[in-house]
């Protein structure tokens, strides 16, 4: 995948480790699919599309169309014609893009980034309100040049020359104007060939197990990096093609670069867009002359969090899961033709089930949609193409909507907003619980797999994990591994989706919790909780701390799993405002914990809102809001204006149920006296006095 995109399945048969591509003659057929791609003709693409251009990516833009979607905006410096009317110019189409910090990645999707170029087969846009050109078959019509071996590749073929990928098209190249960066490209492999290099030595890599998008980093050590990196490179095996190609390092994950040492974070969305897998590293030094160097030992990736891309800094995050429904976490909802479909639909809610009793990501199905296609609308749809019918070759494709926003300390933080998921209707798949036969396409593997992209985890290449890179038709690949797929959906979980964060909704509750509330009665305070289809579960942990949490957590009651809904009681609160969490037990002994709950002992304090400091000093510390809530989550805002009632600007929060504290950005306010008007999006609202000094 390209920049930050979500990784996809890709449906190869199970290969020895690494995976090299495999060079194809251009009229060789290809009987395994990849990315839920069946493989295209070469000779029917060169037929369908209208333009057939060898060109360079400009430039990239993202756009919102007509329909609300997200697309990107690429122009093409063409250098060649190889069918169609020639331009040196041309405006070319995606789907999915950034806008923003709004995110809508597509996977089985092509992105592309400015310098890129290679072989483009265009057809007219159908982007809604735009003029321009679209990639026939999207991944499966652009054939990408390496300029760095003068090598090619596509989905399912790779290309010895540049010459050979020009060569799948049946038609005289005709001159557009010259490509300065391929004539620099060929110049500098002439000079490579003819140069004496340094000599360079990998003698190890450490450690050889370790995690791709996690901060993770890798040492390798030898002789001859040179003093410093320049314009040298560290790669790693490209976890999208198995292995075929290899991703380069970003330029902010080298941690150092010395003669004898090398150190690097191993990246899920590299500086190319894709995963690191597993396999040799590769190490080509600066200089003219200067050849890759593979290791001799091979790095395991044992699991890849996904990473989305902050355009404006290039910062990359790993994704959150938020509490979007009000009941934990996030709700699917079936299309009406794919809710008919019995097997279908039975064979999807196992794969949820996996996932949820696994990992703990709190998902459930509630009832089916009006609607179909895929369009950001908030509900969260599976479904078949049957009215909205996917590109040329896509079997079917996750679409997953991100947004984002940045802390004060200057960090981007992403929540996933919404996932749509559609496959082909007329795909032969084997939709269960039967093992799949011949030429089918396991229905219950594939919905894993994309369940585990929507759990924000990209591809490896391990054979024994659904998040490996391929599986063969007629084969079966329903089971989560628990040193890979399982331990990477708890990273994701535990590091980012059930933590608080300033953006966007509360956190997500840890499956099967359901609900959770704090409130004082008279003999103490109660933590109240339920839960939803309990699986995974052996208990509960109730704990207390004081509003400096550092001085930390004091255990209240341990509970037993089932049934609920459950209370607990802290007979002896802590005087004024404590936290409370609640953890869950699992059977292997961990624990998830939920976000956590304010209360206090005194009555009054659990409804209305509350300012301070106040007067609030605008060099002292930050306002902070306190909001008594009720039962369920909602969003406050907020609306300052002066004794006069003239209005100087406005905030939306969101809160939790039960007490909250909830920080707050002040407008540009001079000393005075202000009303903070507020309206609580479950119905309450109120005005509150405050102090500006």
């Amino acid at each position: 995948m390209k920049y930050s995109a979500l990784s996809l399945l890709l449906l190869l048969p199970i290969l020895p480790l690494p995976v090299a591509a495999q060079t194809v003659a251009p009229g060789t057929p290809v009987s395994a699919t990849h990315c839920l791609l069946e493989p295209l003709d070469p000779a029917l693409r060169a037929a369908r599309a209208s333009r057939i251009v060898e060109a360079a990516v400009v430039s990239s833009e993202g756009l919102q169309a007509a329909n609300g979607r997200l697309y990107t905006r690429h122009q093409l410096r063409v250098f060649r014609q190889l069918k169609g009317a020639p331009d040196s110019v041309l405006v070319v189409f995606t789907e999915g893009g950034a806008l923003g910090l709004r995110r809508e990645v597509l996977t089985n999707t092509l992105q592309l980034m400015p310098g890129e170029q290679g072989v483009f087969f265009l057809e007219p846009t159908a982007v809604p309100g735009q003029a321009g050109w679209q990639v026939f078959g999207s991944q499966q019509g652009f054939i990408r040049y390496n300029l760095i071996d003068l090598t090619a590749a596509e989905p399912f073929r790779s290309y010895a020359s540049l010459a050979a990928a020009v060569a799948t098209v049946a038609a005289a190249p005709r001159e557009v104007q010259p490509n300065p960066t391929l004539a620099a490209a060929r110049l500098q492999r002439r000079q490579t060939a003819a140069a004496r290099p340094q000599a360079v030595v990998i003698s190890g890599v450490a450690p050889l197990r370790l995690s791709a998008g996690t901060g993770a980093v890798l040492t390798v050590t030898g002789s001859g990096f040179g003093s410093s990196r320049g314009a040298g490179t560290v790669e790693f095996r490209n976890a999208d093609d198995g292995g075929g190609t290899f991703t380069r390092v970003n330029d902010d994950d080298y941690v150092s670069w010395a003669d004898t040492r090398i150190q690097v974070r191993v990246p899920a969305l590299s500086a190319t867009g894709h995963p690191a897998g597993t396999g040799p590293v590769r190490v080509t030094p600066a200089g003219t002359g200067q050849l890759p160097v593979l290791s001799g030992q091979t790095v395991l990736i044992e699991f890849a969090a996904t990473n989305v891309r902050d355009t404006n800094t290039d910062q990359r995050a790993v994704p959150a899961h938020r509490d979007q429904n009000g009941a934990g976490g996030l709700t699917f909802r079936f299309e009406p033709g794919f809710a008919a479909n019995a097997a279908a639909a039975a064979a999807w809610q196992r794969a949820l089930a996996g996932w949820r009793c696994q990992t703990g990501i709190n998902w459930e199905l509630g009832p089916p949609r009006t609607g179909t296609g895929v369009v950001a609308d908030g509900e969260n749809t599976v479904g078949f193409d049957t009215d909205s019918p996917l590109p040329a070759g896509v079997l079917g494709r996750t679409t997953s909507y991100y947004e984002g926003c940045y802390r004060p300390d200057g960090t981007v933080a992403f929540f996933v907003k919404e996932i749509d998921m559609q496959y082909d209707d007329a795909a032969a798949w084997q939709f269960g619980p039967a093992n799949p036969a011949g030429t089918q396409l396991d229905f219950e593997s594939v919905a894993v797999h994309e369940l585990g992209h929507a759990q924000q985890l990209s591809h490896l290449i391990m054979p024994s994990a659904v998040m490996h890179y391929a599986i063969a038709r007629g084969q079966r690949s329903r089971t989560l591994a628990p040193a890979s797929d399982i331990a990477g959906g708890r990273y994701v979980l535990r590091t980012r989706s059930f933590r608080p964060d300033v953006c966007g909704p509360a956190a997500m509750l840890p499956a099967p919790l359901a609900s959770q509330l704090a409130m004082p009665v008279p003999t103490g305070v109660e933590v109240q909780w339920a839960t939803r289809g309990e699986c995974y579960l052996s208990g509960f942990v109730l704990e207390r701390a004081p509003l400096d949490t550092t001085a930390g957590w004091q255990l209240v009651a341990e509970v037993a799993a089932g049934p609920g809904p459950y209370r607990a009681l802290d007979p002896q609160p802590l005087p004024g405002l404590s936290y409370y969490r609640l953890r869950l037990k699992r059977p292997d002994g961990s624990l998830d914990t939920a976000r956590p709950l304010l209360a206090s002992p005194d009555a009054t304090a659990q409804t209305g809102l509350s300012v301070f400091p106040n007067p609030f000093d605008r060099n002292g510390p930050a306002l902070r809001l306190q909001y008594g809530a009720g039962a369920a989550a909602g969003s406050l805002t907020l609306r300052f204006y002066d004794a006069l009632g003239r209005y100087y600007g406005g905030r939306r929060l969101d809160y939790a149920p039960g007490l909250s504290l909830l920080p707050a950005t002040l407008p540009d306010l001079r000393p005075g006296l202000y009303l903070l008007r507020w309206t609580d999006s479950n119905g309450p609202s109120g005005t509150t006095r405050l102090l500006v000094r």
